[in-house]
């Protein structure tokens, strides 16, 4: 009887570990996730939907008032909820277009300060929004710290989504620092 255990037991040695390093993320963040689902994971929260119920997947870039340029990645799903990932750059002084850029600083200083003392902590990753004007019914919305990030979760997603068709093996994006 114990040796029919030995089998079992040397099976399990071989397998487990494999099963454990398929759930370690890869360095750009990517592991196997839930089958059948898309999630991304950022500092600020994280998104989960059904494959089969995402209907797009863009990225854009655009300016708010000449004075911020949005990078923005949106995945909208059947119901009416869209993700929306962006990072947010002010107008430089070496831009064509400056209007507003020190008033862009001024605010973006007063904001770091604000948060500080409430303890909310790093302005660059929270959500900001000016009611009425920037509210979103059925939006869950993401600030991340890099513009490069935008690009990573794009690319993710369409790969997912639109090229494996929910047949890969890799659907869940960790960013680390992003």
């Amino acid at each position: 009887m114990k040796f029919a255990l030995l089998p079992i037991l040397a099976l399990a040695t071989l397998v487990l570990p494999s099963s454990l390093r398929a759930q370690t993320p890869t360095p750009d963040g990517v592991q196997p996730g839930i089958n059948g689902f898309w999630e991304v994971v950022t500092s600020g929260g994280r998104f989960v939907a059904r494959l089969d119920q995402i209907t797009s997947v863009s990225e854009q870039e655009y300016l708010i008032d000449g004075a911020v340029r949005v990078f923005e990645c949106t995945v909208d799903t059947e119901g009416g909820q869209t993700a929306r990932f962006y990072y947010l750059e002010p107008i430089t002084d070496s831009s064509s277009i400056t209007t507003g850029s020190a008033t862009v600083e001024r605010l973006k200083g007063i904001a770091n300060q604000i948060s500080n003392k409430a303890g909310a902590g790093d302005i660059d990753a929270i959500v900001t929004k000016h009611y009425p004007d920037t509210t979103h019914a059925k939006t869950s919305e993401y600030r991340v710290r890099n513009k490069a990030t935008i690009s990573q979760i794009y690319d993710h997603v369409r790969k997912v989504w639109a090229e494996e068709r929910g047949k890969g093996g890799e659907n869940q994006l960790l960013i680390r620092n992003g």
